[in-house]
């Protein structure tokens, strides 16, 4: 241990003795270890860090997939019943659903995100109460259950200032009467990740304010995310198979029901935040994980050339101390120690730079819809072991070349040379070659993927979205918050619009239950005519929109073909249909699809006639690929969440009071949520900003890896340059002028940097042959993005390497000849 602490002074006392080469590698180990650590934190938050409850890391999500659906589904609640009663290898399965209702207390409605559960959902979950009762019981499934509401933690502390008082209190739930029975633990925040739940009810609750008994009485109703606890000793893959017996067993009781169902079991950590058929999470996780490693490594490369460096200046030291007794291994340990000093520096400033990061991307208060989106990505033992897994690796990486240098060192020639130390030598100038070409392969994957994203990101800015979003605002309300019935709702949406549209600056009005890139998803399964839902084919599932007959021209959607809907289109006519032109593609190739009908839901349902074909949009995303969709008249199919979406004249901004005002004067009490314009709305999580931050991340990290490439190069091609002094005057003293010797240093660094832009090449042509899936209208292989960042790389390696070229052809040559290393 004494050996170890005096090492380990002996170590800082070098690093202070040069301070200025110490401080460089200090601040590129917290670059490194300060990126890595602030992206792990996040990838622990969404992936890694189970949820607060009990048994967590037994907790798996089981997921329905539809045949002919590229995704996973939900349960309905008489399917999730069956698998609670019939599954053998789980405990404790539980269901809940998401969404959001209006929350009146003193007369003041808000939006609310509401998790409605299970009956066993608090008590499978093994959650306390922060106060009050939580527990529900299975009869609070079924219609007529007791009507209350437990809070979450969060929002009992900032609507109700944590106050006990409102415990047994009646508050208004979209206009009916429930009762607060308690409150959620502190740190529960629901089970679906980067969502906040604000308050859960009993699924019965839900009859308070919906008069439809499909949830209770229809399998094809699913709208329920179910999980269960693997019983102890039971793997997943049996958990897997007991699955498959169970759905087996239910499409031969309910063969028209079930037809084409298959369930898949997965790790909830895995499906976060929804399961997800592609692993999209996953994927995006793992390659921002390897790319903060790579910039990690290229800190090491960087901290290793600083310290091979000093290493070779240090060689008579170390053959004196060989000399008087010290082994290789000691001398090899002796520099080991000093990395791991160095390192542990870095890792401490590292952990900080990290944490500063995580905190403000924590802080930040994102909503979408009034839904509060939740970025936990605090520190716990998961971050600081990678720490200091970092730490450990940095010493030995950084360290490694320096020691081995030390082991392999001639002491007798070390000690024979009439000098403070000695040129490197061909050993040391070839690992500090091999560490910038590596640093110049790394540093343009970085860059590449960084260029890809950016065309990328650009390319859904661009993208021909199917209507225009300049100066249309959206204002999104649900009647039902206030409790009002369907008639009243009509009457109150009609007026609404009349009054809108005459305000100033308004062109054009219109009412749609849905947003292009907002979060309302509204999917039917659709039987063209002939094909029903008996039929041995599946169904096809197609999202749709119920909207007005202004809608079109509001959005400045075109209609291609036929016409839009208008006035004749009422509950009395027959029942009509506007469809896109990857849906008339999809059914009816090759043929007219004006006139043709289809049904929605199964077969009992009216024909809907198409009368119209809109052109091709986009609809859940800007990188999707042209998808079926389908428009409904408000007037045939009226819902009572509606958007209102008013194309004006004018700055959009200025209306928004004006509009609030016509909203409480009609529906006093009305919340009214998602305020914004579309632009802002195709800013958000469906839209923009995971490529934004695609962007800003890739970014970030590909000018990190530039810098350490630059320094890197900088910093051998000087140190070379100033071992060939001697040289150099030897060369000037016999004729060469300075061309000459600017010419010679670059030939040198210039070797380094072609070799490096070529590998990383060939390195880069491979590692992206993984990110097609993540990329919107370019080749992972984009010849122009890998010539353009080659061209930069190589020009700013040779900017790095005439620095020090320039410097040394402006060397005396009487000083040259006298100087020695």
């Amino acid at each position: 241990m004494e050996t170890l602490l005096g090492d380990i002074r002996y170590g800082v006392r070098m690093l202070l003795k040069t301070p200025w080469s110490s401080v460089a590698a200090l601040l590129t180990l917290t670059l490194g270890i300060g990126a890595n650590t602030a992206l792990f934190s996040a990838m622990n938050s969404l992936m890694l860090r189970p949820l607060p409850v009990r048994n967590a890391d037994r907790l798996a999500v089981i997921a329905p997939k539809l045949e002919g659906d590229d995704g996973y589904n939900k349960f309905s609640y008489l399917e999730f019943r069956d698998l609670r009663a019939q599954t053998e290898t789980m405990s404790g399965v539980l269901a809940y659903s998401l969404a959001i209702l209006g929350l009146e207390v003193a007369g003041r409605a808000e939006p609310i995100v509401i998790s409605e559960v299970s009956g066993n959902f608090f008590q499978a979950l093994g959650l306390e109460p922060a106060a009050g009762r939580l527990a529900f019981g299975e009869p609070a499934e079924k219609p007529g259950a007791e009507p209350v509401i437990v809070l979450g933690y969060t929002y009992w502390k900032k609507r109700f200032n944590s106050d006990r008082g409102i415990l047994g209190q009646s508050v208004k739930l979209n206009g009916r009467s429930v009762t607060v029975v308690g409150v959620a633990p502190e740190g529960f925040h629901g089970l679906c990740s980067l969502v906040d739940i604000e308050a859960y009810v009993p699924l019965g609750v839900k009859r308070l304010w919906s008069q439809n008994d499909d949830l209770w009485a229809k399998r094809e109703t699913r709208s329920l995310s179910v999980l269960g606890f693997l019983k102890p000793g039971v793997s997943l893959r049996q958990a897997q198979a007991s699955a498959d017996v169970v759905i087996g067993r239910l499409l031969r009781q309910y063969p028209e029901a079930e037809k084409g169902i298959s369930l898949r079991v997965i790790p909830e950590p895995l499906a976060r935040p929804e399961p997800d058929a592609s692993a999209g999470l996953v994927v995006v996780g793992l390659l921002f994980t390897v790319l903060s490693g790579l910039v990690l490594l290229l800190a090491c490369s960087n901290v290793a050339n600083i310290l091979l460096v000093r290493a070779v200046a240090r060689e008579r030291e170390m053959a004196v101390r060989a000399a008087l007794g010290a082994g290789r291994i000691r001398l090899a340990r002796q520099l080991l120690t000093e990395s791991l000093v160095l390192a542990v520096l870095g890792s401490a400033s590292g952990l900080a730079l990290g944490y500063a990061i995580s905190r403000l991307l924590s802080s930040a208060h994102v909503e979408a819809l009034n839904v509060p989106l939740l970025f936990d990505l605090s520190f716990d033992w998961r971050v600081f072991t990678f720490a200091m897994a970092s730490t450990a690796l940095t010493a030995i990486l950084a360290g490694l070349a320096p020691a081995w240098r030390a082991v392999r060192s001639d002491i007798n020639q070390v000690l024979q040379e009439n000098t403070c130390g000695r040129s490197a030598g061909a050993g040391p100038s070839a690992l500090r070659n091999a560490a910038v070409v590596a640093q110049m392969a790394g540093s343009l994957v970085l860059l590449v993927i960084a260029a890809l994203f950016l065309r990328s990101s650009s390319n859904a800015e661009h993208a021909d979205l199917g209507f225009d979003p300049r100066q249309v605002l959206n204002f999104a309300m649900d009647t039902e918050n206030i409790g009002f019935e369907p008639p009243r709702s009509r009457q109150f949406y009609r007026e609404l619009e009349e009054q809108v549209s005459r305000l100033p600056g308004v062109t054009s009005v219109s009412l749609a239950s849905f947003v292009p890139m907002g979060y309302v998803n509204n999917t039917y399964p659709v039987y063209p005519e002939g094909q029903t839902s008996d039929a041995n084919a599946q169904a096809f599932i197609v999202q749709f929109a119920a909207v007005d007959s202004e809608y079109f021209a509001t959005m400045k959607t075109p209609i291609v073909q036929g016409r839009a809907f208008n006035t004749a289109d009422t509950e009395k006519s027959p029942p009509v249909a506007i469809v896109n032109e990857a849906m008339a593609r999809r059914f009816w190739p090759r043929q007219v699809a004006i006139g043709q009908r289809f049904r929605t839901k199964d077969a009992a349902t009216t024909e809907i006639e198409i009368v119209g074909i809109a052109k091709q949009g986009k609809y859940g995303s800007p990188a999707e690929e042209p998808a079926a969709f389908f428009y409904l008249p408000q007037t045939q199919n009226p819902t009572s969440y509606r958007v209102l979406q008013i194309r004006t004249a004018t700055t959009a901004g200025t209306l928004i009071p004006l509009v609030e005002r016509k909203v409480h004067s009609l529906a006093p009490g009305l919340p009214v949520f998602g305020v914004e314009t579309m632009e802002q709305t195709l800013e958000g999580g469906n839209g923009l900003l995971l490529f934004r931050i695609g962007t800003y991340m890739t970014a970030i990290l590909g000018m990190l890896g530039l810098a350490l490439a630059w320094v890197g190069v900088y910093g051998v091609t000087s140190h070379l340059a100033a071992e060939r002094t001697h040289e150099i005057g030897v060369r000037m003293a016999l004729g060469a002028d300075r061309r000459d010797i600017l010419k010679l240093v670059l030939r040198q660094g210039s070797t380094m940097v072609g070799t490096g832009v070529f590998t990383g090449l060939v390195l880069t042509f491979a590692a992206t042959r993984g990110l097609q899936n993540l990329l919107m209208g370019v080749s992972p292989a984009d010849p122009l993005t890998f010539a353009t960042v080659a061209s930069l790389l190589a020009t700013t390696g040779m900017v790095a390497c005439y620095i020090p070229a320039r410097r040394a052809m402006k060397v005396e040559p009487v000083r040259a000849l006298k100087w020695r290393q």
